[in-house]
């Protein structure tokens, strides 16, 4: 649990968005990318993500997103709000995740303090 202090220091660095994403088949020991633009609240928002270049960002699938073992992980793209996601298959066999499922992004930013 963060003390008041620290969520305000660590707030306006944090972004939550959402993006849905339909990556195919993803055969088997290979990686499958996919670009998406994000969006602030939910996927169907109107309001991009603005997250960027030198961000990192963490992807989580939904609840009701079968990954089916597929990994999947983003970076961002030179686009604001937009990042490219990868579905890595480390089995023998395909693996067609759910598509159109909804994945939440998690944004950070490093505090320029820190960075030099």
């Amino acid at each position: 649990m963060f003390s008041t202090r620290q969520f305000e220091e660590i707030q306006p660095l944090v972004e939550i968005s959402f993006v849905n994403l339909t990556p195919g088949a993803v055969g088997g020991s290979n990686t499958v990318g996919v670009a998406g633009a994000c969006k602030l609240g939910n996927a169907g928002s109107s309001f991009p993500a603005t997250f960027a270049l030198g961000d990192q960002i963490e992807v989580f699938p939904s609840a009701a997103t079968a990954t089916n073992g597929v990994v999947v992980s983003g970076a961002p793209t030179a686009t604001v709000g937009t990042a490219e996601f990868n579905f890595q298959n480390a089995t023998g066999g395909s693996i067609t995740p759910t598509a159109g499922a909804t994945y939440m992004i998690i944004a950070t930013r490093p505090l320029p303090t820190v960075v030099s």
